[in-house]
């Protein structure tokens, strides 16, 4: 058997829970699931066919989507809305 492998162990990268993630950049479970659901993010789901999703995420992904810049659209999360206000349509 050889001293190499065909699977490369130095280029794995696990995926993270949204709660570690979310603890990784410093805001809300909450705050990353609505960012990833706004595409501010890139997360997996464990089941894409599922109603209700089961997310994963890759701290490297996070990392490339922090660094870039992104401008402030209707979807994005970064303004929180007033109580009793409604998204307009």
């Amino acid at each position: 058997m050889s001293a190499t492998s065909s699977f490369a162990t130095d280029t794995f990268e696990p995926y993270v829970s949204p709660e570690v993630a979310a603890k990784y950049l410093g805001i809300s479970r909450r705050e990353l699931l609505a960012h990833t659901r706004s595409g501010r993010f890139v997360g997996h789901a464990v089941d894409p066919n599922a109603r209700r999703k089961d997310w994963r995420f890759k701290i490297s992904e996070l990392d490339a989507a922090m660094s870039r810049p992104t401008p402030v659209t209707e979807n994005s999360y970064n303004a929180k809305r007033q109580p009793g206000t409604r998204k307009a349509s």
